[in-house]
């Protein structure tokens, strides 16, 4: 019975974090082509490590193998992917399935966007900040 258990713990964990890797992954890709980005010179990954922890602090469920969570972060993935997608009409229909009403889509997507500009704002900040000190240390 242990090693039942065990295995179905190994399952889902692989599994989650298998979506959750792909939610990383789209965010880093997404924000590795943004212009504010590149035109801000902000470190991507930082940008984007930044977003997965604030959004992921939003969603359902506590840990990250829990089948709730590992359906949001596949719905997050392709929420986040809808501009790429080739019908984004039926992917649209398939989020507001996903996430249980066109609300809860829009709860999604607001999460998303908030850590988004949040995140952009912090290491902005944090980058004018490096800045300052090393200026007044050239001095």
């Amino acid at each position: 019975m242990k090693k039942l258990a065990l295995i179905s713990l190994s399952v889902l964990t692989l599994t989650a974090c298998s979506d959750r890797d792909e939610y990383k992954q789209t965010i880093f890709d997404l924000v590795s082509s943004d212009d504010d980005i590149r035109t801000y010179h902000l470190d991507p990954q930082t940008v984007a490590d930044c977003i997965f922890d604030l959004s992921s602090k939003n969603m359902p469920g506590v840990l990250p193998f829990e089948p709730r969570r590992q359906k949001t972060y596949a719905g997050y993935t392709k929420m986040i992917s809808l501009k790429t997608s080739k019908n984004p009409a039926e992917v649209l229909s398939e989020l507001r399935e996903s996430f249980g009403s066109a609300k809860g889509l829009s709860e999604a997507h607001m999460n998303y966007s908030e850590s988004y500009l949040e995140c952009i704002s912090t290491v902005t900040n944090m980058e004018l900040d490096e800045e300052e000190t090393t200026e007044e240390a050239a001095e």
